[in-house]
């Protein structure tokens, strides 16, 4: 059985933007770091498979739409856009395309909005207020806080730390390799752990706040808290 894609990724595929205000292209040779700094972000798509070029395609309300894109060493998204969002509300969702090189590293921070990941081998570093972080990585190095939110993230390897204030962290796996380290915190709401049918060790540590430790004998380490909710942990039939 295979795992489904995150809902924000199968509600947003590639390609689906019409009528595009920003529609900008950029050498993709010598970039390794894709930084986001935003209050109001939308609904942002990263995908890993730019070559020799960057796209980067957006709709939305110009007084909402990024307000400085520049490329170097890093390429970078700025938006000061949460005075505008106040003073002149928002009718329309904003949504962002970005394709950029298969080990670009992203650092993302923004007040409120969705993040989907689709591939990538770079490290991941996202903060936000209000939002939800969602899609696919091959990333060895995925940090991820949140206020208020929901993460949800499939076939994570390497190192991991997902912390979550408030909200919901559901984890997906089809295949353990033994170098998964993750780490998940949520102080309210839920974490959902996904995965293949395999022998694992279940760890149950305390009621509050719940926490649990999951081991293979290949060595993957999943371990969560939740202070206040609940904490599944699934197998595929």
């Amino acid at each position: 059985m295979v795992l489904k894609m995150p809902k924000s990724l199968q509600t947003f595929p590639k390609g689906a933007i019409k009528n595009a205000q920003i529609n900008q292209r950029f050498p993709a040779i010598g970039i390794t770091e894709f930084r986001i700094d935003v209050h109001t972000l939308g609904n942002m798509l990263i995908c890993f498979d730019a070559e020799k070029e960057i796209s980067f395609v957006a709709s939305g309300e110009k007084h909402l739409l990024p307000q400085r894109i520049c490329s170097g060493g890093t390429f970078l998204f700025e938006g000061s856009n949460l005075g505008s969002y106040w003073k002149q509300g928002q009718n329309q969702k904003i949504f962002i395309e970005v394709h950029v090189p298969l080990e670009t590293n992203v650092q993302a921070k923004f007040t409120a909005g969705v993040l989907v990941l689709d591939g990538g081998r770079g490290s991941i570093n996202v903060e936000g207020t209000f939002g939800e972080v969602a899609g696919i990585t091959e990333s060895n190095n995925v940090q991820i806080k949140l206020s208020t939110g929901d993460v949800s993230m499939n076939e994570l390897r390497g190192d991991a730390d997902i912390r979550l204030t408030g909200g919901s962290a559901t984890l997906g796996w089809t295949e353990l390799t033994g170098r998964e380290r993750i780490d998940v915190h949520c102080g309210t709401g839920g974490i959902d752990i996904l995965l293949p049918a395999i022998e694992t060790t279940v760890l149950d540590q305390g009621f509050l706040p719940r926490a649990k430790r999951i081991t293979t004998h290949t060595g993957s380490e999943i371990s969560g808290v939740i202070g206040i909710g609940t904490f599944d942990i699934k197998h595929w039939q």
